[in-house]
This record gives C-alpha cells, structure tokens and sequence, in this order.
C-alpha cells in the first residue's frame, strides 16, 4: 500500500471522527447503503480497497469538503498529528489582533483578509495572525 493512498484514509478518518462518527455523516450526507459499505472498507485499517484521485475527488464532493484534505493529504506524520486550529479561534485571534492595528495600517493586510473572506482556511488565517503578529512586534 502507497504512501498517498494510506494519507488518504488517514485523512477520510479524521473528517468522520471529527463530524462525529460515521452514522453521523452517513445520516448528515445521506449516504446510501453501498456508500456506507464502500466507505467502511476504505477506512478500515490495513484495507486494500482502492482509493485513488477519482474516489478521493468524489468522497470529498460527495461530503461537501472544502479544499482537498483527501486529494491532496498531509504526507509527513507530523503534519497528521497535529490537531487541526478550530477556525473560531482563528477569527478571534484575527479580531483581537485587528482593534490593535491603527486604521491607517489595515490597507497593508486588506488584500490576504479579502482572500480570508472568500474562504475562510485555517491556514489562510494564520498567515494573517502571523503577519499582524509580526506587525505589531515591529512597533513596539
């Protein structure tokens, strides 16, 4: 078994225990019975049942995923261990850090907060953090 097949699961596990378990997104998703037998047998440790580019870009379609968490996995492990920043905290660290920023200077972030608008990834926002982070370390 591949290295990028094995993300993959990996990656299909976390979003359904991170929804909640697996009746919970059958139900949310409405997945058929063949769905459910097919997605139990490609999340089962050590399976050998294919996943490839086609299935992943239809399983991420098919849960309404943004991005391509399974297309396109973490391949490193620490990477996959990481617990995942809750986009709330996120925009609250974004909020904080904003009332401190003399309005004059939020011209110089707008253009990475317009594209943390139109979609609002964790990562995209840390990269904001980090930039208003380190904008503020300068002034002081």
């Amino acid at each position: 078994m591949d290295e990028l097949t094995e993300a993959r699961r990996a990656a299909l596990r976390r979003f359904i225990d991170g929804a909640g378990g697996y009746g919970k997104v059958a139900a949310r998703y409405g997945l058929t019975p063949s769905h459910m037998s097919y997605l139990s047998q490609i999340i089962a440790r050590g399976s050998t049942a294919p996943l490839g580019e086609r299935s992943a870009r239809n399983w991420q379609k098919r849960l309404l995923m943004e991005g391509d968490p399974i297309l396109h996995p973490p391949l490193n492990s620490e990477s996959v261990t990481k617990p995942p920043i809750p986009l709330q905290a996120v925009i609250e660290r974004l909020a904080e850090l904003l009332r401190t920023v003399p309005s004059d200077q939020r011209e110089v972030i707008a253009s990475v907060m317009g594209a943390f608008a139109r979609k609002p990834l964790p990562e995209l926002g840390m990269a904001l953090v980090t930039l208003l982070e380190n904008r503020l370390g300068e002034n002081n």
